[in-house]
């Protein structure tokens, strides 16, 4: 069968500069290797002239059945709301239009949010790849006609959406590598945007219990761990295409501590010329691991403490000490290498707490001599966490609130802060957009010409 995957289109400028590479569709064209398959990214073209090369696309390579993968439904930020998710119906009805006998698939990290109330929203969807894909993907293709016999997929049905059940998510160690042959994706587009856009996975799910985090539901709680020397094997792949950079997108790339060691030593003892970037877990960063890391090619550390007080800490499940945040700090500047912390303001906080987050985003670009800094914002609530559990019980969100909602507008409501002070809300959200978009930059320009 023809079988063409489709990145969906983000529906804004600013975010199609810098297009990631789909490392998701990548490993479903893998698994459906025995197929013809191509995948298309529409993010290289602003509207609607990515409508126009999907047509195009259609017409040309006549696929028997195409994929949407849908990874983000927001940006999932207060202070720059807008919803990734409205190019999703305009894109399935180009589809049906274009090519009226095609089977339509949706799946991807955002569709699994959701996957219900997508299927039921959207009518051009015949079936949806809820979690991963990898192996229910090309049963279902097999099984097209009895799709009821496939675990793992909603089916669209005359009047109702069927889910046929759930299934066990597949052993990561035995999957391939994922393709990026040029007759299947041009990955030569990708390189030279930014050293975060073509990731590399080592492992699956995720131990940590961050109140907030939908990892765990998405990619499991168990980890699913490939060997040091088959990710090394990837890079050195990689770089025969002419890319020295690239993200490892691991949820935490050092959790566990020991795996992401190996694999910085497995680079090392390659010689290989590469640079990259990773998320780390504070609690399991130290002076070992930073130095390995950094002499295999790591660029930026980026790290998400998500809070600048113990309390705050507790409550996001966060395992660490605001005492653990400073010392990570002084260890990055003692290094001098490139690194981001991520906070987050809590209803719960005092004032005091709250001003303590807001010196504390400011300082850490100055303590890092402004190789890297921090970010400051709300959390977006999400189902299928312990936050979205918790703001019920205490009164911030209502049990029947609809946390896909068709406005964006709605979007702004969704966020987890205290409703009862509108005006001290308000006021937040223009120190920390002032702070990051007027304050920091400002400062910056002065410390560089100070140091030159």
């Amino acid at each position: 069968m023809k079988i063409l995957l489709i990145q969906s289109h983000l529906g804004r400028i600013c975010d199609q500069k810098f297009p990631l590479f789909p490392i998701g569709l990548s490993y479903i064209a893998q698994a459906l290797k025995k197929h013809e398959v191509r995948i298309l990214d529409l993010n290289f073209w602003d509207l609607p002239r990515a409508y126009k090369k999907l047509e195009e696309e259609l017409i040309n390579f006549d696929p028997d059945i195409a994929g949407l993968s849908i990874r983000n439904i927001d940006t999932t930020q207060r202070t720059d709301i807008f919803y990734y998710f409205n190019t999703v119906q305009p894109t399935a009805r180009l589809i049906k239009k274009v090519s009226p006998g095609i089977k339509l698939l949706v799946g991807g990290p955002g569709y699994s949010v959701f996957a219900r109330e997508i299927m039921e929203r959207i009518p051009e969807f015949d079936f949806g790849i809820y979690l991963e894909g990898d192996e229910s993907t090309p049963e279902l293709i097999d099984n097209i006609d009895s799709p009821d016999s496939v675990k793992g997929i909603y089916i669209k049905g005359k009047n109702s959406v069927v889910f046929t059940g759930k299934r066990a998510l597949p052993d990561f160690r035995k999957l391939s590598a994922p393709a990026r042959e040029s007759h299947i994706i041009d990955i030569k587009k990708y390189i030279g945007a930014t050293a975060c856009n073509i990731g590399i996975q080592t492992k699956r799910g995720c131990v940590l219990e961050c109140s907030y985090c939908g990892y765990p539901f998405l990619t499991g709680r168990k980890l699913r761990i490939r060997t040091p020397e088959s990710v090394v094997d990837e890079i050195e792949s990689l770089i025969s295409f002419g890319i020295k950079t690239f993200f490892f997108v691991d949820n935490i790339f050092n959790v566990p501590k020991s795996h992401a060691m190996e694999i910085c030593k497995e680079i090392t003892r390659r010689n290989l010329d590469v640079k990259w970037t990773a998320w780390y877990e504070i609690k399991n960063m130290d002076e070992e691991l930073l130095l390995a890391a950094k002499k295999a090619g790591c660029i930026h550390f980026g790290f998400s403490p998500d809070a600048a007080n113990d309390k705050a800490l507790a409550i996001l499940k966060k395992g660490i000490t605001r005492n653990d945040i400073d010392e990570c700090i002084l260890l990055v500047r003692k290094h001098k290498v490139r690194a981001g912390f991520n906070l987050f303001i809590l209803p719960e906080m005092s004032p005091r707490e709250i001003i303590q987050s807001f010196i504390l985003n400011f300082k850490i670009p100055l303590i890092l001599r402004f190789k890297g800094g921090g970010s400051i914002g709300w959390i977006r609530i999400e189902p299928h966490t312990a936050i979205h559990k918790m703001v019920i019980q205490n009164g911030y969100l209502k049990k029947d609130t609809n946390l896909f909602p068709e406005k964006e507008k709605k979007l702004s409501e969704l966020f987890y802060y205290d409703h009862s002070h509108p005006l001290i809300d308000r006021l937040l959200i223009f120190v920390a957009y002032t702070l990051r978009e007027r304050i920091k930059p400002i400062v910056k320009k002065i410390f560089i010409r100070a140091q030159s």
